[in-house]
C-alpha cells in the first residue's frame, strides 16, 4: 500500500464526513411561527401544565388572603397546605390532584420567609377578627385605604400580607424558575438532550424546559395580538405587568418574539440563535420589573402627599417586592447593594414603612432609573 496516499485519503474521508450540504439536509430550517405553537407529527409538542397549575395555586392563595383583609380569620395551616399542596387545600379539584406545588419551586432562601408570612398573616387576621385591632406604628392590624371601604391587614412595619405573598412568590418562584432554572445551561444549554423524545410525550427535554420558562410568564400563546390581549383570568402576575408597561416601553412583542424564536431555534438546533434569545428574554423581563417598581414608587409618592397611609402601604408593598424580584436576574443591571439600600433605607428604616420619607422614595426612584436609563424619559409617566 502506498502510505503517501494515506493523508490524502484521510482528508477525503474527513471532508466526506463533514459534507456541509449533507449536514444542511439533516438540519431543520429555522421556521418562526406567529404564535407559541409547535407541532411534531401533527400534534402539539408544547407542554407546560405544571406552570399553569402553579399560577392557579397562587391565584387561590391570593383570593384566600383577601378574605382576611375583609375581616375573616385565616388558618395558618390552610395557607401552609396551599403552599405545599397538601390535604386538598384548593377549591379546584384539579389542583388538589396535581402533583405540582409552589413550595418546592420557591427559591430556597425564601421558603421559610414565606412560611413565616403565612403564620403572621393568620395571627393578625385573628386579632382583627376578634378585637378589631387597627394598625398603628409598630402595631400589626387592619388599616383603611383612603376613604374607601377597602381595608388591608399589615404587620407592624406596614407590610400588606396579601401583596407581600403574591408579589413575593412572583419573584421567588416564577421569576427565579425562569432565569435560574429553565433558562440555565443545565436545562436549555447546548449540551442538554434535544434528540430524545420523552417517553409518553411529544417533546425533547430541551424543548420542554424552554416551554416551562414560557409557562411561568403566563401569557396566552397569541400574546399580544388577541382580542382582548388578556382575558380576565389571564390578567395576573407577570402577564399583567408586561402588558401594563407596554404602552410606554414596547415590551410585549419583543419579549414574545424572543420566546417563539428561541423555541423555533431549538427545533432547528440553531443554538446560537436560541442563546441570543435568552439574553433578550432576561433583559426585557428585568426591564418590566424595574419599570413596575418605579410605577409603584410613583403611586406611593402620590399617596404620601395625600396622607393616605393605607394606600401608601399597599403600593409600597407591591413596589418593595418588584424591587426584590430584580435580584433573581442572573445578570441584573442594578447592584445588589443598591437593591438592599432601597429595601432597607429608602423604603424606611429596616423596611419599616411607617418611617418612609418623600426623600427616600425619590432616592429609590433615582437608583432604579439610573440603573435602567430606558426608564429615565418616562419615569414620571410610569
Amino acid at each position: 500500500m502506498n502510505h503517501r496516499l494515506l493523508p490524502v485519503a484521510a482528508i477525503a474521508l474527513l471532508l466526506l464526513g463533514c459534507n456541509p450540504d449533507k449536514e444542511k439536509e439533516n438540519t431543520p430550517e429555522l421556521t418562526i411561527p406567529t404564535t407559541y405553537h409547535f407541532e411534531r407529527g401533527g400534534s402539539s409538542s408544547v407542554s407546560y401544565q405544571g406552570q399553569k397549575d402553579r399560577l392557579n395555586m397562587l391565584s387561590e392563595i391570593k383570593s384566600y388572603l383577601k378574605t382576611g383583609d375583609k375581616g375573616k380569620e385565616l388558618s395558618s395551616q390552610h395557607l401552609l397546605d396551599m403552599f405545599a399542596n397538601a390535604n386538598s387545600p384548593f377549591e379546584s379539584a384539579d389542583l388538589n390532584v396535581s402533583s405540582k406545588k409552589l413550595e418546592n419551586k420557591t427559591n430556597p432562601a425564601e421558603v421559610e420567609f414565606n412560611k413565616s408570612l403565612f403564620t403572621e398573616a393568620a395571627a393578625v387576621s385573628k386579632e382583627v377578627a376578634e378585637n378589631g385591632t387597627m394598625a398603628d406604628e409598630g402595631v400589626a392590624g387592619s388599616i383603611q385605604r383612603g376613604t374607601s371601604e377597602k381595608f388591608i391587614n399589615v404587620n407592624e412595619k406596614g407590610w400588606e400580607f396579601t401583596q407581600f405573598i403574591e408579589k413575593g412568590l412572583m419573584g421567588s418562584v416564577f421569576y427565579h424558575q425562569i432565569f435560574n432554572v429553565y433558562l440555565s445551561d443545565a436545562r436549555t444549554g447546548d449540551d442538554v438532550d434535544n434528540e430524545t423524545i420523552e417517553e409518553g410525550k411529544n417533546h425533547t427535554p430541551m424543548e420542554h424546559h424552554w416551554d416551562e420558562a414560557f409557562g411561568y410568564w403566563g401569557v396566552p400563546v397569541d400574546f399580544p395580538n388577541g382580542d382582548p390581549v388578556l382575558t380576565d383570568d389571564q390578567e395576573r402576575f407577570w402577564a399583567k405587568y408586561t402588558l401594563g408597561r407596554n404602552e410606554l416601553l414596547n415590551v410585549s412583542e419583543p419579549l414574545m418574539k424572543a420566546y417563539i424564536t428561541g423555541r423555533a431555534a431549538i427545533v432547528a438546533k440553531d443554538y446560537p440563535t436560541k442563546n441570543a434569545q435568552k439574553e433578550v428574554i432576561i433583559d426585557f423581563h428585568e426591564l418590566v420589573t424595574a419599570a413596575t417598581a418605579v410605577h409603584y414608587i410613583n403611586k406611593s409618592m402620590n399617596n404620601f402627599s395625600s396622607g393616605d397611609t393605607g394606600s401608601m402601604f399597599h403600593t409600597l408593598s407591591e413596589g418593595y417586592n418588584f424591587v426584590k424580584a430584580i435580584q433573581y436576574s442572573p445578570r441584573k443591571k442594578i447592584t445588589q447593594a443598591d437593591i438592599n439600600e432601597i429595601l432597607n433605607e429608602d423604603f424606611g428604616t429596616d423596611g419599616d414603612f411607617w418611617t418612609v420619607t418623600m426623600e427616600g422614595l425619590r432616592e429609590a426612584k433615582n437608583k432604579l432609573t439610573t440603573a435602567y436609563p430606558e426608564l429615565k424619559e418616562v419615569e414620571d409617566e410610569l
